[in-house]
């Protein structure tokens, strides 16, 4: 079957706001695999072997032409052409020779003392914050503050500071995906993205810390500009934090539950988190662009196509993972692709699971989680990401 004969169902969710995008991804996956969207010309593939093999497939790129939604005035398109094109600056969505000069720019970052520090942060955190904290405080006043010691710690900036960063990041991610563009979270977006920027310049004209120096230098030889050291920053404060606290927050809900029955905390930490990472994927979508036409299962994907990866669905593939939504320490064979694959994979991988694995064990060990009520997570899901608002008992949910 060629790539334009087959495909409503994105065209559905978008008219069906209703339907929820994960039960939408499902039912794709086990419907067909792939589908074919003509009016943003994107194929959409969902099954765990295909996504996968295509992760590291050098046919795919990962910088991915914008699509602009119909109908949007002069200057709402404006707005829309200019947060999506600083979008398109974040080395994720990069391609060599760019993407390789970030990522090597970025290492320093990640090197096995800086993520020891980073989590030696976040333990000392849940150490000062946990003691006779509520239940219904546990991840606002235990939790989040432990994961940004952590990221604070990396990045070398105050928390007042980061909260500031984060905040211009949070704002700038819920522009929207692809598909829709919502007028007032686009000028949000816009005006978030002229204070990053401004944060950026001046952290980059008075360097302290890895980060800043190294981008200092960049901007100083004509490597990046200004946009791009800001690209880096959005990436990193949205991309560490709160996917990680996503994660966490299943965590609760499974050792607070009937799911970590016979649990045995420090025993099964390891497993506990890649699971949790596994069922939460908090970034739904791999966005890669094909370099040339190719074959997948019979479908012609023409050039310049763009190919998204549904990286959730594929980690709730039935074929892969046995009961897939049901958490589960036994599993052994296929491991999750939440975290990407092949030379666009997470470099903060290994904070993330070091992070999470010292906020988990300083829990444990505070005693905080002994004798609370069941944990259920308040959770913000759209078409391109689930992330977590709170965590409440679970009667109050």
């Amino acid at each position: 079957m060629d790539d334009a004969t087959e495909g409503t169902g994105v065209a559905t969710l978008r008219a069906n706001r209703e339907v929820a995008p994960l039960e939408w991804f499902d039912e794709l996956r086990e419907s067909r695999g792939m589908d074919w969207d003509e009016t943003t010309g994107t194929w959409y593939v969902t099954r765990y072997d295909d996504v996968y093999e295509l992760l590291r497939d050098p046919r795919l790129g990962a910088q991915v032409e914008t699509y602009c939604p119909p109908g949007l005035t002069e200057g709402q398109q404006k707005t829309y052409w200019r947060v999506t094109e600083f979008i398109d600056r974040w080395p994720v969505f990069s391609d060599p020779p760019r993407h390789t000069g970030m990522r090597r720019l970025l290492l320093p970052l990640f090197t096995t003392a800086a993520v020891g520090r980073a989590a030696a942060a976040a333990a000392t955190s849940v150490a000062v914050t946990s003691p006779a904290v509520a239940p219904d405080g546990l991840f606002a006043a235990v939790v989040r503050p432990a994961l940004a010691a952590g990221l604070c710690s990396l990045l070398d900036e105050p928390p007042d500071a980061l909260a500031e960063l984060g905040d211009c990041a949070t704002r700038i991610l819920a522009f929207g995906s692809i598909e829709t563009y919502d007028p007032a979270a686009g000028l949000r977006a816009e005006e978030a993205l002229d204070e990053l920027t401004e944060l950026v310049r001046q952290r980059c004209a008075t360097p302290a810390g890895v980060l800043a120096s190294a981008l200092s230098r960049s901007l100083s030889d004509g490597t990046l500009d200004l946009l791009d050291a800001t690209a880096v920053y959005a990436q990193l404060v949205s991309g560490a934090l709160e996917p990680t606290a996503a994660a966490v927050a299943r965590v609760l809900e499974v050792v607070t539950g009937p799911e970590g029955v016979g649990l045995d905390i420090k025993a099964d930490v390891d497993a506990t988190i890649d699971e949790a990472l596994r069922l939460v994927t908090p970034f739904h979508l791999a966005m890669r662009r094909a370099l040339t036409d190719l074959q997948i299962h019979g479908h012609t994907v023409r050039a310049e196509s763009r190919v998204v990866l549904v990286l959730v669905a594929a980690n709730r593939d039935p074929r892969k993972f046995a009961e897939p939504d049901t958490f589960r320490l036994d599993r052994a064979g296929a491991r999750h692709v939440a975290f990407g694959r092949g030379r666009h994979a997470c470099l903060g991988a290994a904070l993330t699971r070091q992070v999470m694995r010292e906020v988990v064990l300083g829990l444990s060990a505070s005693g905080v989680l002994e004798g609370l009520p069941p944990l259920k997570s308040v959770w913000n899901t759209d078409f391109g990401g689930r992330f977590v608002q709170d965590v409440v008992s679970a009667q109050d949910a």
